[in-house]
């Protein structure tokens, strides 16, 4: 009787890959600073969040609008970087947002817009991902993960 072959990952070779991923979105957050970037995101998807997505600003007033966000609504942005499209339907819809990714210089650009942008009271850039949310169940109304991949 010949044995079954299986083929299977080896839990080492997962975390290295999720490791060499990290490293490759921290350094797009480090590039995506640079004014030309800017330049292209605004004239591309009429932001200029340090996106490192293809959302265009009419996709996230859609979202908005889809989400009913208004004051007093808690949206989450899952996988969010440096905030887009998150920060932004928080400014222009008036709803909180709890922004959430699993890349420290991603959550460190969102503390930054979310800084400048004035959205201290009702807005805050968590480590995670959304397989282990840190929020509580029930406390928000929205969840939103625009260009996310697995």
């Amino acid at each position: 009787m010949r044995k079954k072959q299986t083929t299977s990952v080896r839990l080492p070779d997962v975390v290295e890959r999720s490791l060499i991923e990290t490293e490759r979105f921290a350094q797009r957050y480090a590039m995506s600073s640079e004014a030309n970037l800017r330049v292209v995101e605004l004239e591309a998807l009429g932001s200029d969040y340090q996106a490192t997505g293809y959302t265009t600003r009419k996709q996230a007033d859609g979202i908005g609008r889809l989400l009913a966000l208004e004051p007093g609504k808690v949206l989450v942005d899952i996988g969010a970087g440096s905030g887009w499209p998150g920060l932004y339907l928080a400014t222009t819809f008036g709803c909180s947002v709890i922004s959430v990714d699993p890349i420290m210089e991603g959550c460190s650009a969102a503390f930054d817009r979310i800084d400048s942008d004035g959205l201290v009271p009702r807005a805050l850039a968590l480590l995670g991902t959304g397989e282990k949310l840190p929020i509580r169940s029930g406390s928000i109304d929205a969840i939103v993960h625009a260009d996310v991949m697995c």
